[in-house]
């Protein structure tokens, strides 16, 4: 039976009211929610949830009481099933409990996406007659609705389509397939720009940037320098022990990873796949400081205030935030992110002729695609040599004087004579 919480804004200064139902009411289905400003609005949301049979409403229903606004832009509510039809979402919940052996954090990261971006769509329409253009229009309306192009990727590639291929197989019995074609092949992603990611570029914004960091805080600062150097992600620093540091070889090893799992963030015995397994190489100065911190008698190389490690949120919010701001105080020309560091060493490294196998295992990554479609930047670092070069080839100045023209600032663009 759907109910009504009050939840308390993180400034504790406002209330919102939550009603949440099981879909179908069967205590083995998924949570459903929807979070209105008023508990009246709630209230009446709630019963319109119980007369649907503990589903979202039709569409019809929510614009006739006013509740249109509940529904994110792009998505349309469905009408319901016919009696005995196999619908998206029973299929994506047998789906589900199939996966063989799959990490709980995988499980629940696919069920959170399909609640949150699928089944508002799809949930209710039968999965044997879904076209390709309810896949198209449901991937434009993620789009209107802002999610980026790899969101949208990760969602399809991850989720969706692997569901559409398994029943297009014959069932574990010899069953016939549930259909005949996956509604995804050949449906190009929805075009959008591509923001790209701030990277740090030159050793005068690496320096302005770990400046401000040793400002704030340092202890907050060697942990950003070490992820810098390295290019780990925030949970294999973060959980870093001292039993992964190496003095002898130079190096740290990922042997544990930090993830959040139902919304706490625990320290995870492995990485997730073998890729994440790896031994990463420091630079002299920096392998003296992390060896300095795994000397000491902590569990963790980088700790927070109170000795433990490090939660996301916390970083963020009180260490990240001031040492963002202050670098662009100080000339930094660019908003970072924490995964930004990842990418600008992975673009140094790439620029300076690092091969590809190697970047790939530096990165972690399955795929040398990934790499360097993702996280390998364009940089202005090459305009000078270029000019050099082929300002050579062509012997401008040459070419200019003779010709009685003055010659042509360094970076001006020539212009090449026009026949008369």
């Amino acid at each position: 039976m759907a109910s009504v919480e009050k939840r308390t804004t993180k400034d504790g200064k406002s209330s919102r009211w939550r009603v949440k139902w099981r879909d179908g009411g069967r205590r083995e289905n998924p949570w459903s929610s929807r979070t209105f400003d008023y508990q009246t609005d709630a209230r009446r949301f709630k019963t319109l949830v119980e007369a649907a049979g503990e589903r979202m409403p039709t569409q019809d229903q929510l614009a006739e009481h006013g509740f249109a606004q509940v529904v994110p832009a792009g998505v349309v509510v469905a009408p319901e099933p016919a009696e005995g039809q196999l619908t998206f979402r029973a299929y994506a919940e047998e789906w589900l409990g199939q996966l063989v052996k799959p990490h709980p954090e995988t499980v629940r990261k696919y069920r959170e996406r399909l609640e949150k971006h699928v089944f508002p769509r799809l949930g209710d329409r039968p999965i044997a007659e879904i076209t390709r253009r309810e896949m198209r229009e449901w991937q434009q309306g993620l789009r209107d609705a802002g999610l980026s192009a790899k969101t949208i990727a990760n969602i399809r590639g991850e989720s969706v389509v692997p569901i559409f291929k398994a029943a297009c197989r014959p069932g574990e019995d010899g069953e016939p397939a549930v259909r005949t074609a996956n509604p995804m092949d050949g449906l190009p992603l929805p075009e959008g720009p591509r923001a790209e990611r701030d990277i740090l570029e030159s050793p005068d914004e690496a320096r302005l940037f770990l400046e401000a960091a040793y400002q704030v805080d340092p202890e907050a600062a060697d942990l950003l320098l070490c992820k810098l150097s390295t290019g780990l992600r925030w949970g294999e620093v973060s959980a870093l022990p001292p039993r992964a540091v190496s003095v002898a070889r130079g190096t740290v090893s990922i042997v544990q990873v930090l993830r959040k799992v139902n919304r706490r963030w625990v320290v995870e015995p492995k990485p997730k796949t073998k890729q994440g397994y790896r031994e990463v190489p420091l630079p002299v100065s920096v392998m003296r400081m992390v060896a300095e911190r795994a000397a000491k008698p902590r569990e963790f190389v980088f700790v927070a205030p109170r000795g433990n490690h490090w939660r996301y949120e916390d970083f963020y919010t009180d260490r990240w935030v001031k040492i963002r701001d202050l670098a662009r105080e100080k000339g930094l020309p660019r908003r970072m992110t924490m995964h930004g560091l990842r990418h600008s060493l992975l673009t140094l490294l790439a620029t300076e002729g690092v091969d590809l196998a190697a970047l790939r295992t530096m990165a972690g990554h399955a795929s040398v695609t990934t790499t360097m479609n993702v996280y390998v930047h364009a940089t202005r670092r090459h305009h000078e040599p270029v000019r050099q070069i082929v300002g050579s080839f062509l012997c401008v100045d040459e070419l200019t004087t003779a010709g009685g023209r003055p010659t042509p600032h360094s970076g001006a663009v020539v212009q090449a004579p026009v026949d008369s």
